[in-house]
């Protein structure tokens, strides 16, 4: 029991890529192997980045830390300087902001006033990945200077210092495994494994619940595939700021298994049921149900109105993400997200139902293309020091609530409204128009 668990946690930084990566999916497949199962790789171009030594030099004294995802390699010197002092030439010292995937923006905005580089400061010191744009986009958005995450660095603001970040990185291949026994279109069960630190919750836990529930199922001779991704913390070889899923991304591309049911972030707290509108009914009493949430291999599905389930306690888990505390998970937490994926992996989705007629638009070709044309992810801003992505019919947000924000974009799609978001409705309603083929 927790084989899988075990294994996993012992690599640090286990990464997409990365020095480890072939030696783990060995270790899966032989693992796995078994009558009647067969196994596929599927590959995918990323780049594969490494942390090799992070610091901080003040005097005498050296700190070590961690470099954030993405930056390259720096020496820099500099005074240590509060984030909202003259950053200009200097090193800024920031606190994580209360959602830390708001760090980019703090990043961002330091890096337009002159900062060479950005140090977050607070226990516990992170890996959050920062790109160069506000959105979250699927074009290249690089770490527009080098940040690194300190536990005390604050400590020393107003005292000069050199910021060391070794990394490696080089574009190469990753593989996601999938297995499989049957050749027909299954059900998928699915988790990623590669992760930042030792990952016992994200996504460790994960992965040992996905494959308790898929050789259970198998041993029942019931059909399904179980997908093991690689590259869900990122990252494309372009670095985009929709740097999250690029394994799944690639797989989905040629393959939709139906539906999917994805673990992601659980051995802790309260595991929740992410899942499409149209499922809900069908799921109620198998536990807690709310609506998509765009952090997970899901989100693809999700983005194409296709018909999955993300069970995740990603929620309870924001005191430790992607921190060197991420170490513990609890063993009757994983059997109890195995046995709920089993449940869900037998359940029949039905198709959703949504007339485009209603919205002004012809019929589309199929019920997936016409929900998500309606139903999808938008990324919205009151101003640029935070975003919010957000699952809705996007006709009638954009219309009811458009100009409460500054800008609007479609999650990995275009920039609906800049400033003035007025008539984000009407944008939204020609590209609607265009993708349905009508103009």
């Amino acid at each position: 029991m927790a084989e899988v668990f075990k294994k996993c946690v012992a690599y640090k930084d286990l990464i997409a890529g990365g020095p480890g990566e072939r030696e783990f999916l060995q270790w899966l497949i032989a693992f796995l192997d078994a009558p009647r199962v067969w196994f596929h790789l599927s590959p995918v171009e990323v780049l594969a980045w490494e942390d090799v030594e992070t610091r901080l030099e003040i005097g005498d004294e050296r700190i070590t830390g961690l470099a954030m995802p993405y930056s390259n390699s720096a020496s820099i010197e500099g005074r240590l300087v509060p984030i909202n002092g003259d950053v200009e030439g200097n090193i800024a010292v920031a606190e994580f902001p209360q959602d830390v995937d708001d760090a980019k923006y703090v990043v961002i905005d330091a890096a337009r006033r002159g900062a060479q580089a950005v140090v977050f400061t607070g226990k516990p010191a992170r890996r959050i990945v920062v790109t160069g744009e506000y959105g979250y986009k699927l074009d290249s958005a690089p770490t527009p200077v080098p940040v690194a995450s300190f536990e005390n660095a604050g400590e020393y603001v107003g005292k000069r210092a050199r910021l060391i970040i070794d990394v490696k990185s080089r574009v190469t291949y990753s593989y996601s495994l999938i297995a499989f026994n049957s050749f027909e279109n299954t059900p998928m069960i699915s988790a990623h494994w590669d992760h930042w630190l030792a990952g016992a919750t994200d996504n460790c836990a994960g992965l040992e619940a996905a494959i308790l529930a898929f050789t259970e199922l198998v041993a029942d001779d019931t059909p399904i595939a179980l997908g093991l991704f690689t590259a869900e913390e990122g990252v494309g070889p372009h670095v985009p700021s929709f740097y999250w899923a690029w394994g799944s991304l690639n797989y989905f591309k040629r393959w939709k298994p139906t539906p999917l049911v994805n673990i992601d972030v659980v051995g802790v707290g309260t595991p929740r049921m992410y899942a499409m509108p149209y499922l809900h009914e069908f799921l109620k009493g198998l536990g807690p149900v709310e609506s998509p949430e765009a952090y997970f291999d899901s989100v693809h599905y999700e983005r194409w109105g296709l018909p999955s389930v993300t069970i995740s306690s990603l929620r309870d888990t924001w005191s430790f993400y992607h921190s060197p505390s991420d170490t513990h998970a609890e063993m009757e937490n994983i059997l109890y997200v195995a046995d709920l994926a089993k449940r869900l992996a037998k359940i029949k989705p039905p198709q959703p139902a949504v007339r485009l007629e209603d919205y002004g638009l012809p019929p589309a070709d199929s019920p997936y293309e016409a929900w998500s044309t309606v139903y999808n992810y938008l990324v919205v801003f009151r101003d640029y020091s935070h975003s919010e992505i957000i699952y809705t019919d996007v006709f009638k947000f954009l219309k009811e609530r458009g100009a409460e924000f500054r800008r609007i974009d479609l999650l990995a799609g275009p920039t609906l409204c800049v400033n003035n978001c007025d008539k984000a409705a009407e944008t939204y309603r020609e590209l609607a128009l265009l993708r349905l083929g009508s103009l």
